[in-house]
């Protein structure tokens, strides 16, 4: 008897540290960023009749904005430009009108993308992370901004990991997202699977009729003889789903520009810090 005794001692001894380390949080207790709706977005309305329908909670707006910012691959900073914060010079105000049409048309929602290629330091980075900015404002459209270099890495990363599922995962992603925006476009050492991943992206998107647009500090025919494997087939892809803004920029460095004045008239924030934004 004493044996078992000393069992049910032991067990009640158990019992007591489990409940000790492993608390369960009362349903009253459970914390929602939405207080109305418990973060579902929607709340029911009970008719006279006994049946429910529906009406959107006031917080869905700022979550599908918030949604859409994390998804956009652009930083806090970056989701803030406004075209207001690009200064035109002479020689890039091609560019700039041409980018201004682009928002005031919000021709992306024709599936119509934009290219900006040539002189290094014009300000190309700064116009597409505007555009991006302002795609994301519609709030019903999902843009993603991509710096090619990084984007490279990530995927050859995403290929040696969980036998390949994440790197499939992000291809998709890629391929499916209403807007992609491809910044700096060549910069990276062109190896043949490199050219394979465009490719792959480009020619998914070009089919599926998304809205596909890029940067690059090259101009279309010396892109096309860095990609010596899939050049023409990248490069048709693309001055196909951009070609109605097409601009091929002839500037001195936005950067040295923009860098004295801005100083001097005490800009607080975004164009304090260029070299954040300009390549």
């Amino acid at each position: 008897m004493g044996n078992f005794e000393e069992i049910i001692e032991r067990l009640k001894l158990k019992a007591e540290a489990f409940k000790a380390t492993n608390t369960v949080t009362p349903y009253e207790a459970v914390k929602y960023e939405c207080s109305i709706c418990q973060d579902r977005e929607i709340i029911p309305i009970e008719q006279k009749d006994g049946s429910f329908s529906a009406r959107n909670c006031e917080c869905k707006e700022m979550k599908i904005q918030k949604r859409l910012f994390k998804a956009s691959g652009l930083s806090e900073e970056q989701a803030g430009l406004r075209l207001k914060d690009f200064k035109p010079s002479m020689d890039t105000k091609q560019m700039y009108d041409k980018v201004k049409n682009y928002i005031d048309k919000q021709l992306w929602k024709d599936g119509k993308g934009f290219a900006l290629v040539g002189s290094v330091g014009a300000g190309k980075t700064m116009l597409a992370q505007i555009i991006a900015s302002e795609i994301m404002n519609d709030r019903k459209t999902s843009v993603i901004f991509l710096p090619t270099t990084s984007l490279m890495g990530e995927l050859r990363a995403a290929q040696f990991a969980e036998g390949g599922a994440e790197y499939e995962q992000r291809i998709d992603r890629l391929i499916k997202a209403d807007v992609v925006i491809f910044d700096d476009l060549g910069k990276e050492k062109p190896t043949e699977w490199v050219q394979t991943q465009y490719f792959r992206i480009i020619d998914g998107r070009y089919n599926a009729k998304k809205t596909t647009s890029f940067t690059s500090n090259f101009e279309l025919d010396t892109l096309a003889d860095r990609f010596s494997e899939f050049g023409e087939a990248i490069l048709s892809r693309l001055i196909a789903m951009t070609r109605d803004s097409i601009v091929n920029v002839t500037a001195g460095d936005y950067r040295l520009i923009m860098d004295r004045p801005v100083r001097e008239k005490g800009s607080r924030g975004i164009m304090n810090s260029t070299e954040d934004y300009y390549k």
